[in-house]
């Protein structure tokens, strides 16, 4: 008897393609969004940047984002990590300035790359080096028992777009807990090394973030080995400032830390 054998091929959503925007080539900027973000997330900052300094833009995808919950769950922190050391190894011989700008585990996995290469500056928005959700620690072994957690919750029904709604259902509505234990290994591995540090960096929080407490922004701050260091703290912005009320003024901050 003869059987088929299929193999599942992710269908990449169309608000989540990668972005490059050209610009010189003295200076590179990478921005990585986050855990279950996408491309799309970084847009606007990564335009505004260009536009200003005719910086080289690249807003890659992680591994396993922007597809589906499949795709996903094939995916951890190694992928996500060799996926942005791959990609600075590969501009490395066109760019003599390599900056970071990282948003949540991007921010983690921006500061491991600059233990690791040459990073010019690191930009770091609501890094997430610690969670408020206390469980975070058993989903070791939650992921062998309860793969994942419904939350019950329907999308925003002012919310009509389809690509937007088939990203909420394949990795907001779901706690896929492997992939949970997979971001707490990323936190714990930049608690060890944070000390190794030593680029310039800005840190951006908000005071009320949601999901990472502020404390992961103040640890970064004081543990850091960088001489050129800041750190900025928003009043009213949830954990994607990009989105929230303070937009505006992340951007200014952004274009100066860059000037």
């Amino acid at each position: 008897m003869m059987f088929d054998i299929i193999d599942h091929k992710p269908q990449l959503n169309p608000l989540a393609h990668p972005i490059k925007l050209e610009g010189d080539f003295d200076h590179l900027l990478i921005l990585i969004h986050g855990y279950t973000g996408i491309p799309r997330d970084f847009n606007e900052l990564g335009k505004l940047l260009n536009d200003k300094y005719n910086f080289s833009i690249i807003i890659p995808r992680l591994p396993g984002h922007g597809t589906d919950s499949k795709d996903f769950r094939k995916t951890g922190r190694d992928d996500w990590l060799r996926s942005i050391y791959d990609l600075i190894i590969n501009m490395e011989k066109d760019f003599d300035n390599i900056h970071l700008i990282g948003l949540s585990m991007g921010a983690l996995i921006a500061l491991l790359s600059s233990i690791h290469f040459n990073i010019k500056s690191l930009l770091l928005i609501s890094p997430a080096l610690y969670s408020k959700n206390k469980n975070i620690i058993f989903s070791h072994i939650l992921k062998y028992v309860r793969p994942s957690i419904d939350y019950n919750q329907e999308i925003d029904s002012s919310i009509k777009n389809p690509d937007l709604i088939d990203l909420y259902e394949n990795y907001n509505r779901y706690e896929y807990t492997a992939q949970l234990a997979e971001l707490h290994k990323l936190m714990l591995e930049c608690r060890r090394k944070i000390k190794k540090v030593d680029t310039k960096i800005k840190i951006i929080h908000s005071k009320k973030d949601e999901l990472i407490p502020l404390k992961s922004a103040y640890k970064i701050y004081e543990n850091v080995k960088s001489k050129d260091k800041d750190i900025t703290i928003f009043d009213d912005s949830p954990h994607v400032i990009n989105y929230g009320p303070e937009k505006e003024r992340l951007f200014k901050e952004a274009v100066e830390f860059f000037d």
